[in-house]
């Protein structure tokens, strides 16, 4: 009777044990820890915000043409309107920034007298610079460099007619804004304004083009 007695009480924990041991490789298994590495999807979503900006990258080649102003500051004979032309080569620096080699061109048709013929006075830049992008469609434009402005000018004292060649240091400084794009060309509208100081004054020279940016 004892030995029954025995062997039902050690007969509990040996069925205790058993069923602990079920439990435990029933249980699932535990969830691994959060990632810490940005999910694929935010990961284009971030990129996702210079897709606009991507659109340029390496060379890019831009020209504009349009109508342009130029005034003279001390130089005489130099006021008229005319035409304007740009032409740039550019490279892309970062998402925001192309760094660019322009010739800019401003001409001015010029007439001494009532009778006389019209004369073209020109104001040409070679600058180096930059084009920022504010914005994906706003940019803006800086340059230095070196400036020849000729034309035709009165002598008074002999009230004769003869060309006149000055050169001097230049800045430039304009905004555009692109409108439309067509895959590799963007289509577009820009604004400059130009300074050239020489030996007889300040020539100014503005623009307003239309401008067609191969990128």
């Amino acid at each position: 009777m004892i030995a029954r007695l025995g062997l039902a009480a050690l007969a509990v924990p040996i069925a205790l044990a058993a069923a602990a041991g079920s439990a435990r490789a029933d249980a699932p298994a535990a969830a691994p820890p959060p990632s810490t590495e940005p999910a694929p999807a935010a990961v284009e979503a971030g990129d996702a915000n210079l897709a606009p900006n991507a659109d340029r990258h390496g060379l890019t080649f831009s020209g504009a043409l349009g109508g342009g102003m130029m005034v003279g500051f001390g130089i005489q004979d130099s006021v008229g309107r005319g035409g304007s032309v740009s032409l740039r080569l550019g490279r892309v620096a970062s998402p925001h920034t192309v760094l660019t080699i322009e010739l800019a061109v401003t001409a001015a048709l010029h007439k001494q007298g009532t009778n006389d013929a019209i004369a073209t006075n020109s104001d040409t830049n070679l600058l180096a610079g930059a084009q920022y992008y504010v914005n994906p469609s706003l940019w803006l434009r800086f340059g230095g460099g070196i400036g020849v402005y000729q034309g035709r000018q009165v002598t008074l004292s002999t009230n004769q007619t003869g060309d006149l060649t000055l050169a001097g240091p230049a800045v430039l400084g304009g905004l555009g804004v692109d409108l439309l794009r067509f895959k590799w060309a963007v289509l577009g509208i820009e604004f400059s304004t130009s300074a050239m100081i020489n030996g007889d004054g300040v020539l100014v020279a503005t623009g307003a083009n239309v401008g067609l940016a191969f990128d």
